[in-house]
């Protein structure tokens, strides 16, 4: 068995597993303490402050995690919330008596599960002590921003990240660049914030050099069509996904030049209101007539 050592006292998360032993055979625990999974198998890690966990009897509905490139779920099992705030009942609670005893898989109930977050952000110096690749899918929320350089340690097992870049330290997109073995990468940018816009033009430059990179979706941001055309040098991209203000056709005559690029998704996600005009969605149609526009089924 792998042990992964989180914090003693508070839970930085959430954790899941392929394992033939649990129910519908993935393992699901919160991020405190020591958790144990069977050796060589993938691990996903959601990272926030967790309140408090809380199920319901009846079955509520189904809210997969956040999609991949593909367009399909990750494959980590579904996260379920609870609707029935009449059933509702709190079975692990933060500051609680034996909070690490009590993370059982008895905490997710058999019906549906809420999980309550913090505002406090996580420390990720914890990270140094998790085995180097016993970590294939990290997805980050609310980080203290000069910890993040933690996530260096991973770089040998991660296959898969999701990051709000926008909240971290100018040094985030340095720390990204060490990651080679990544797969897929999700970049979040902050549209409430007026200054400090760290889903740019530089960023974009330093995540541009990673080898493996099949999957790149940005979110918001503040680069421009000269960061965009960075992109060239991603010689595995087969899908990038774009969403934010601002888009003009122009800025993507770089995916020409891009072989492997077979989707570019995301220009036209939420229809006439969307982060392009359709005529302009039509330009890059007819730019790009060998790359789709849409989503996979």
């Amino acid at each position: 068995m792998t042990m992964l050592q989180f914090p003693a006292r508070t839970a930085v998360g959430e954790v899941w597993w392929e394992d033939a032993r649990e129910p519908n055979g993935w393992g699901h625990r919160l991020a405190i303490s020591v958790v144990e999974t069977p050796d060589g198998t993938a691990v996903s890690l959601h990272v926030y402050t967790v309140v408090e966990v809380s199920v319901s009897d009846r079955a509520g509905g189904i809210f997969p995690w956040t999609p991949d490139g593909s367009g399909t779920v990750r494959a980590v099992p579904p996260r379920r919330k609870s609707r029935d705030k009449g059933t509702r009942r709190v079975t692990w609670k933060r500051g609680g008596r034996g909070g690490a005893r009590r993370n059982t898989r008895s905490i997710w109930g058999e019906g549906s599960y809420g999980v309550s977050r913090g505002k406090e952000p996580v420390d990720l110096e914890f990270i140094r002590r998790l085995p180097p690749d016993s970590v294939s899918d990290l997805s980050v929320g609310r980080v203290v921003p000069g910890s993040f350089a933690a996530v260096a340690h991973l770089a040998p097992g991660l296959r898969d990240l999701g990051v709000y870049l926008d909240n971290l330290g100018d040094d985030a997109p340095s720390v990204i660049a060490k990651l080679t073995a990544l797969k897929s990468l999700s970049l979040y940018g902050d549209s409430a914030m007026d200054e400090g816009r760290r889903l740019d033009d530089h960023a974009l430059s330093m995540i541009a050099d990673l080898p493996a990179l099949e999957y790149l979706a940005l979110l918001d941001g503040a680069y421009t069509e000269q960061g965009l055309r960075q992109m060239v040098r991603l010689p595995r991209l087969r899908h990038l996904h774009i969403e934010r203000e601002g888009l003009t056709a122009p800025m993507f005559r770089f995916a020409a030049a891009m072989p492997a690029l077979t989707n570019l998704t995301g220009l036209d996600e939420f229809g006439d209101d969307g982060p392009m005009p359709p005529a302009e969605v039509d330009q890059v149609r007819a730019m790009l007539p060998h790359i789709s526009l849409d989503s996979p089924a």
